[in-house]
């Protein structure tokens, strides 16, 4: 049974990835607080130490979002927290854990992107630029892992169908939001080991275009 390193295992999305691939017969590993903080260096070096030898897969799923201001309502520290929770905490996991991954034969790295990286929606700057770069970083690996063996793609989801977020549907719009099992089996998927899928970006709009 291939591990997974899996990032914010315990939010809404993170706890039906992590069901999902252990139906899949992967074993999960975790990584979320209080037990390591992936904005620190040095806390997620310490979480990333003893993996093992069998790693075969990194989803990154750990993340936040600042909304509800224009561009000129971003504050600079709007911009360092959205950069530090969905680009930092990529760039800490990816540095300490790929050299497992390579070190293992290669492997599959999925990441969670947003609908906004490829159709910009107002008053969510920060956050969208933040995952423009997180997509770009999962390119970024993909190509550089043309040469050892690991795979890189990115998941570009609408709004997803969490309870947090259904908490505020009206109308019955959340029919046409993307289901995190739909994302959790995408992931499952693009880990496998007979996946030749590499450098894409992938949309998950579910019924609602943008």
């Amino acid at each position: 049974m291939p591990s997974v390193l899996l990032s914010g295992a315990t939010g809404d999305l993170g706890s039906v990835v992590h069901h999902v691939m252990r139906e899949a017969g992967w074993n999960v590993l975790s990584l979320q607080r209080p037990d390591v903080d992936l904005t620190s260096d040095s806390s997620t070096a310490a979480a990333c130490a003893n993996l093992p030898a069998d790693l075969a897969a990194i989803v990154h799923l750990a993340g936040g979002i600042v909304a509800g201001k224009s561009v000129a309502q971003t504050t600079a520290s709007d911009v360092d927290r959205m950069f530090s929770l969905n680009v930092v905490t990529a760039f800490n996991l990816f540095r300490h854990a790929l050299p497992v991954l390579e070190r293992n034969g290669g492997g599959s790295v999925v990441v969670i992107g947003a609908q906004s990286v490829l159709h910009p929606i107002a008053n969510r700057s920060a956050y969208s630029a933040s995952k423009a770069a997180l997509v770009s970083l999962a390119q970024s690996i993909a190509e550089e892992g043309r040469t050892t063996n690991i795979r890189a793609n990115a998941i570009l989801p609408s709004i997803i169908r969490t309870p947090a977020n259904l908490a505020w549907a009206q109308g019955g719009e959340e029919h046409a939001w993307v289901r995190p099992e739909d994302i959790a089996a995408t992931i499952v998927h693009l880990c496998d080991a007979q996946c030749a899928i590499s450098g894409a970006v992938i949309p998950m709009f579910g019924g609602k275009a943008f």
